[in-house]
């Protein structure tokens, strides 16, 4: 049972950092307006920079439940117009709720958390952290074993995975929008996703890097021998 406990303990690690990570970079707005100064998207979708900027920020509030719509007015080939149609308008209330549900997910994963680390403490003080970064590196081992996975798939097929990705988070096909009219779509090209890939995993590289080196080195020189056989 203590080695589920453990296991489950870091789960809810990995389970919060995902949703963080998520919150803190991917719902950044000053990450997506930088690149668009850097390579001028404004210019290249006929739009002025403020009305570019409005619309991410618009978009990334809306997600987080900072306001109640995301529709906005941009200047577009010299004249005013809605930034977004009605099928983007929908699919961003899909958007949102699969927010709201992550950071209801993270929170009840944080509370689990604590919770383990309370019952270890109660019950088992002395192995707390030896079971506790047991449980992390057993967690991690299986998310790499599903990162190797996904990558060979992103790798091989994108097309398939992505079409997988949005039939399993949503019961509709309101994310299938034609860039030939979406503005959504236009103002998130590739190179946008590219970097926060690269960001999101900088920021898994630093918060789990020194958790893992300090987990190893703890069940190798600290953690007494046999303790997961309880």
């Amino acid at each position: 049972m203590k080695k589920w406990l453990a296991y489950f303990f870091g789960w809810t690690v990995v389970i919060v950092t995902v949703v963080l990570g998520v919150r803190f970079i991917a719902l950044d707005s000053n990450f997506y307006i930088e690149r668009y100064e850097k390579y001028e998207f404004a210019k290249e979708l006929n739009v002025d920079k403020e009305s570019l900027n409005e619309s991410i920020v618009a978009l990334l509030d809306y997600i987080k439940g900072d306001r109640d719509t995301i529709q906005v007015k941009i200047i577009k080939n010299g004249k005013e117009q809605d930034a977004f149609y009605e099928r983007e308008i929908l699919h961003m209330v899909d958007v949102r709720e699969l927010y709201r549900n992550a950071i209801k997910v993270a929170i009840g994963a944080a509370i689990i958390g604590i919770s383990i680390v309370f019952y270890f403490l109660l019950y088992d003080r002395k192995k707390t952290l030896s079971y506790l970064t047991y449980g992390f590196l057993l967690a991690c081992g299986t998310v790499a074993v599903m990162l190797v996975f996904f990558g060979i798939w992103v790798a091989t097929d994108f097309t398939s995975f992505w079409t997988w990705f949005h039939t399993i988070f949503f019961d509709n096909d309101l994310w299938l929008l034609d860039p030939r009219i979406s503005f959504m779509i236009n103002m998130l090209p590739e190179i946008i996703f590219n970097q926060l890939v690269l960001a999101v995993t900088f920021y898994f590289i630093l918060v789990f890097v020194p958790l893992i080196a300090f987990s190893l080195w703890y069940q190798f020189k600290k953690a007494p021998i046999g303790f997961d056989q309880c």
